[in-house]
């Protein structure tokens, strides 16, 4: 048995679309799938806890985003028997493109069903003196959590959305919250060894290359090679910041003043105002202390 969990509202609209391709291939071979939907009231959260609540090996799948796939991460019981599936809807699809599953609906459900498996990484944050939250993408803090903060009740997005336009609310939003945020220091400690950030405009833990819609933060970034790469900009001015986006999209700002690419199995990041934290861009809160984890091969994922 296959269990889908479908976020219908997703995307605009687009998701819902998604399903319906899905769901004519799975009876178009006579395979047996069960379809679990998620409601203002149930959270695709709670669906991932109640069918890895069962007995026996799951196969599990995602009709949805980034931030659906987020929501299920965080709500299985016990990794070890779920192999989990994506078919993406989503309008960033990271962590679809991250592991090279096709866009066309049709294609992802064939790639799922013949794929072998293989284990991957998942990063954890904990943050409020002991909150946890998984991710499969990023987490962050500074310009791109607040970015991932606005998106996530943008009208703009939707709008965007249904005209097939979605990832460009990353860049507008990009612009404008660079101009408008006010910079702090952090102490960031990447193995237990300790570096001090003078105005930092961003840090990102990446699980997979890019982020945002594609934005390759850490280009060289794998899914399953144990490590979270970390790329922060911190201590150049915003103008200078500004002109060097074209280049951080592009993947070229290894070498770039202000910008710093590490890797390392766990950062600790403390500042002394709260920031804004993203996991896989949902929204976790304002905190400023945070402790980032990567937890090698955890996730059976069919890709």
């Amino acid at each position: 048995m296959l269990y889908f969990i479908v976020n219908e509202s997703g995307g605009s609209g687009k998701a819902r679309k998604t399903w319906l391709k899905v769901r004519k291939v799975m009876e178009s071979r006579g395979l047996e799938y069960k379809a679990l939907m998620t409601t203002p009231e149930i959270t695709a959260a709670e669906l991932a806890g109640n069918v890895t609540s069962l007995d026996g090996e799951i196969d599990l799948a995602v009709v949805g985003g980034d931030g659906t796939i987020n929501e299920v991460l965080n709500g299985i019981g016990s990794f070890e028997k779920v192999s989990l599936g994506i078919i993406p809807t989503g309008s960033g699809n990271d962590f679809a493109r991250g592991l090279g599953i096709p866009k066309n609906t049709a294609k992802a459900v064939d790639f799922m069903l013949k794929s072998p498996g293989r284990k991957i990484d998942i990063g954890r944050v904990t943050f409020d003196g002991g909150k946890k939250r998984l991710f499969a993408i990023s987490s962050g803090m500074g310009m791109d959590a607040v970015v991932c903060r606005k998106a996530l009740s943008s009208r703009l997005k939707d709008f965007l959305n249904k005209v097939g336009l979605g990832k460009f609310i990353y860049i507008i939003y990009t612009v404008q919250t660079l101009f408008s945020m006010k910079t702090e220091q952090f102490k960031i400690s990447f193995d237990g060894k300790d570096e001090l950030y003078q105005d930092l405009i961003f840090v990102a833990a990446m699980n997979c290359a890019a982020e945002g819609g594609g934005v390759p933060m850490c280009p060289d970034a794998l899914p399953d090679d144990g490590r979270l790469s970390v790329c922060i900009a911190a201590g150049i001015k915003k103008i200078k910041a500004f002109m060097d986006l074209p280049v951080l999209v592009l993947g070229r700002h290894k070498k770039l003043k202000g910008f710093t690419l590490k890797n390392c199995r766990t950062m600790e990041i403390e500042c002394g105002n709260p920031q804004t934290l993203h996991c896989d861009g949902e929204y976790c809160g304002e905190t400023g202390k945070v402790l980032v984890e990567i937890l090698p091969e955890k996730l059976n994922v069919k890709a």
